[in-house]
């Protein structure tokens, strides 16, 4: 019995292995996005950052803390007053206070910064900024897995067609090797022809294993891009939406994009907190203020005298003051190096814009491009199928020659293809569209 159960488990996992998944482009940007381990991480440095920007804003308040130490002190002889003459009934010496070994000592400490030449009012913008970055770097991520995982679904979708389109072309060149020996018994086509055609079936016999060679390739591309495993078999659901191809202006493309794109936003605010960074450094010439408050509840409590074995509480307060004289340069150091990174946020932040440019510009004319191609590679495969119905007609009755009936068959074929491929070029350029104007 045992064994039959675990034959049936195996044999289960071995259907549900081979078993085709229904996917729709919108399941498999879910999936993608919840199991991308580059995303999560995107998501992990933005709550880093959040906290970073947490930890350094709260530098500029009052820090309270509280300390509690317990000693024990080595025994000493008592502290003695010796008088120098005698006086009858009255001691010579007298104990000036007692020995406690014992010691406890519980402080509360409370400290103010009030002026630090702004270093700190400045560190805390800078961190925010840089928190601020981080979550439209997780954004910028995002939309870059959508577009591997749009591209890898459209893939699989081409190589599924052109699966499927040279298993009829083997079909096609099958009925036309059927056909031709026929003639050939009829003494209509001569043995080379009927070879032709034979050569013919052996290569899209080829092209077919090729193809369902690709297809698993694009389903393996798509599996990892997803994060599932790498032997999931699907079915594509969604069709391309050739019919949906309006397009605005490349001047409005650009404006959205110069407001939307994650990484603009990024590194902008990257800039402000490399400015304000630069600020923060200047601050390490100006003088630090603060106030410190301290309350101690000791015993025995040193500020009293005699010492008494007793708790006793007393408190202090203060106002720090403290200026930079000289630290080898350490200052100027810390603001060049400001200076050199703000400059550098600044560039990055022009080139980026200009990158944004060029990559509106390529994504509008792709797209455009394949919208264009969809009419034409439409009418070429009705071309094509009318010209192999009549070449297939006229070969029958000897009108035609066996070569012009394997034009047509490979005509029609390729005219397939490109029609195919025009449509995932159409998808994959509109993905790429939204990707480059910050609409993903």
């Amino acid at each position: 019995m045992r064994k039959m159960i675990v034959f049936l488990g195996i044999v289960g996992l071995a259907l549900t292995a081979n078993a085709q998944v229904p996917l729709t482009l919108t399941e498999a940007l879910k999936v993608g996005l919840e199991n991308s381990k580059t995303l999560k991480i995107a998501e992990l440095n933005a709550v880093t950052a959040e906290a970073n920007y947490h930890d350094v804003n709260a530098n500029r308040w009052a820090n309270l803390s509280f300390q509690g130490r317990y000693t024990r002190l080595s025994t000493i002889p008592p502290s003695l007053l010796v008088l120098p003459f005698k006086i009858p009934g009255f001691p010579s010496t007298f104990q000036i206070s007692q020995n406690v070994y014992n010691n406890y000592d519980l402080d509360l400490s409370l400290r103010q910064p009030v002026f630090t030449g702004f270093q700190l009012e400045n560190a805390s913008k800078a961190a925010k900024d840089n928190a601020e970055a981080a979550k439209f770097d997780s954004k910028t991520d995002r939309a870059n897995l959508k577009v591997q995982i749009a591209t890898a679904y459209w893939n699989v979708y081409n190589a599924m067609n052109a699966k499927e389109f040279m298993q009829e072309n083997l079909d096609r060149t099958k009925s036309h090797y059927q056909q031709a020996e026929n003639m050939l018994a009829q003494g209509m086509l001569t043995q080379s022809d009927v070879l032709s055609v034979k050569v013919q079936v052996s290569n899209s016999e080829l092209m077919l294993l090729n193809a369902e060679n690709n297809m698993r390739l694009a389903e393996v591309a798509l599996n990892n891009v997803l994060g599932v495993p790498l032997t999931t078999d699907y079915t594509i659901k969604s069709i391309p939406q050739a019919g949906d191809t309006t397009l605005p202006s490349i001047g409005d493309l650009l404006k959205i994009a110069l407001d939307k794109r994650s990484e603009l936003h990024s590194l902008k605010l990257r800039a402000q907190a490399a400015s304000a960074a630069v600020s923060a450094a200047w601050g390490g010439y100006l003088p630090q203020v603060s106030v410190v408050g301290n309350y101690y509840y000791q015993r025995p409590n040193q500020r009293i005298f005699p010492t008494q074995d007793v708790f006793k509480d007393t408190w202090d307060a203060s106002l720090v003051v403290s200026l930079p004289i000289w630290n080898w340069g350490q200052t100027q150091s810390k603001v060049d190096a400001a200076k050199a990174q703000s400059e550098q946020a600044r560039l990055a932040e022009q080139q980026t814009a200009d990158a944004v440019y060029l990559d509106v510009t390529q994504s509008y004319l792709n797209f455009r491009e394949a919208k264009d191609k969809i009419r034409v590679a439409e009418t070429t495969v009705k071309d094509a199928e009318e010209s192999y119905r009549i070449s297939e007609q006229k070969f029958k009755v000897g009108l035609v020659t066996n070569t012009d009936l394997m034009d047509s068959e490979v005509a029609l074929l390729q005219a397939k293809l490109n029609y195919s491929q025009a449509l995932t070029d159409l998808e994959i350029a509109r993905v790429n569209l939204e990707k480059s104007t910050g609409q993903l």
